[in-house]
């Protein structure tokens, strides 16, 4: 069962970084049923921190969001069961983060913290490549000292 969520979140405001921000999220269930508290649960959890961090950014692309549930098996009944996967198709890239635990809810947690840091990462550094290329077009700019025009039209290093 695929269930399609489009998430869109209107300005309260009418400033140009508040416009509309528009996220595809499908979340999926393998060997398991989702309750709605868990869909909840993944909802609170992945889809609103997520959409979070990606606010501030541009809205170029839509950003899609894929969250699986699953069961990685059914003979067993105790131990790392459960696993929760992510992908984030965003920006050109796709982001993934998966996790397996005990518990749904707690593959859930380490799941979010793990893709947060995975944005993050992404976002500092499309930052730090723009700084550098901004740094190395400002060294390129810079005149060479022997073509430097002084002022009253003399150098001020000569002899007097």
């Amino acid at each position: 069962m695929v269930v399609h969520i489009d998430i869109v979140n209107d300005a309260r405001n009418n400033s140009p970084s508040n416009i509309y921000f528009t996220m595809r999220v499908s979340i999926r269930q393998k060997k398991l049923e989702i309750t709605p508290a868990l869909r909840n649960y993944l909802e609170t959890k992945i889809v609103s921190s997520v959409e979070k961090l990606l606010a501030g950014g541009t809205a170029a692309a839509l950003p899609i969001l894929d969250i699986e549930v699953s069961r990685t098996t059914l003979h067993h009944r105790k131990g790392m069961v459960y696993r929760v996967s992510v992908n984030l198709a965003w920006g050109g890239r796709t982001l993934h983060a998966a996790e397996e635990d005990e518990d749904p809810r707690a593959a859930c947690d380490l799941v979010e913290e793990e893709i947060k840091g995975e944005i993050k990462k992404q976002k500092s550094r499309a930052f730090s490549l723009e700084k550098r290329g901004a740094r190395r077009a400002k060294k390129d700019l810079r005149l060479d000292p022997a073509a430097r025009m002084y002022r009253k039209g003399r150098i001020r290093d000569e002899g007097n």
